[in-house]
């Protein structure tokens, strides 16, 4: 018995510490929520104008210089002919999460034929886009 009660006092600290650090607000970039929004609404509109110099102006160095405009021109077409024209982001509050040191955040954006999810990445307390990604139902069918 007494070997037991100091392996369930271990137990019980390690859960409790994985627990209260589960409970941790998440780490966001030096962005508000609305600044956030605004910087994918600003994507999503120079995505829809075909305007690329919008489009990678709040990308980082390494995000600028590694998306190329035949691949921008190929996103416009993928997302206008699966999920039609962007319409807003508006009224999105993001969700945020941190994942190996960014603040992922990922917002429902309405689009004419569908809501799609877009995905931005920043750097922990950093204000450039790192990574971009978006998901709908449609954009899978598509990409099959």
């Amino acid at each position: 018995m007494k070997r037991k009660l100091p392996a369930i006092l271990l137990i019980a600290a390690i859960v409790s510490t994985l627990v209260l650090t589960g409970c941790q607000a998440p780490n966001p970039a030096s962005l508000s929520n609305d600044q956030v929004v605004q910087v994918v609404d600003n994507i999503l509109k120079a995505i829809s104008a075909g305007d690329f110099q919008s489009f990678t102006q709040d990308f980082s160095d390494s995000m600028a210089s590694n998306f190329t405009e035949a691949q921008f021109i190929s996103l416009a077409e993928l997302l206008k002919k699966a999920s039609g024209n962007y319409v807003s982001c508006a009224d999105t509050s993001p969700e945020i999460s941190n994942s190996q040191g960014y603040a992922v955040y990922r917002l429902t954006c309405k689009y004419e034929l569908e809501n799609v999810i877009v995905t931005v990445t920043f750097l922990e307390g950093g204000e450039k886009v790192e990574g971009l990604f978006f998901d709908s139902t449609n954009l899978r069918k598509v990409s099959q």
